[in-house]
């Protein structure tokens, strides 16, 4: 005759209770209970918003202050030095392009 009761299975034996990383939310394989990759992402946090910010403004100021360039469908007028289509043959200043 065979046992009543079954054996327990080895997965719902009681271990340690498992880490789970408290910046990403998945299980953790480190002691402290967070990954290497997320700790370093969370103490570099602080340095990449404010990187972000001086690369924002420093690109406001350069928007800002910039001339506009001609590209390859404009030419610059020698009079008056605004932008203008290749196929215009006169400048709003006056000056004729020949």
């Amino acid at each position: 005759m065979m046992h009543v009761k079954k054996p327990d299975p080895l997965l719902n034996a009681q271990g340690k209770p498992v880490r789970v990383c408290q910046v990403c939310g998945t299980v953790s394989y480190s002691q402290a209970g967070v990954h290497p990759q997320c700790a370093q992402e969370q103490a570099d946090a602080v340095r990449v918003a404010r990187y972000k910010a001086e690369s924002k403004a420093a690109s406001r100021k350069d928007i800002a202050g910039a001339q506009p360039t001609s590209g390859p469908w404009q030419k610059s007028c020698p009079k008056c030095h605004t932008h203008l289509h290749v196929r215009k043959r006169r400048c709003a200043c006056g000056y004729r392009f020949w």
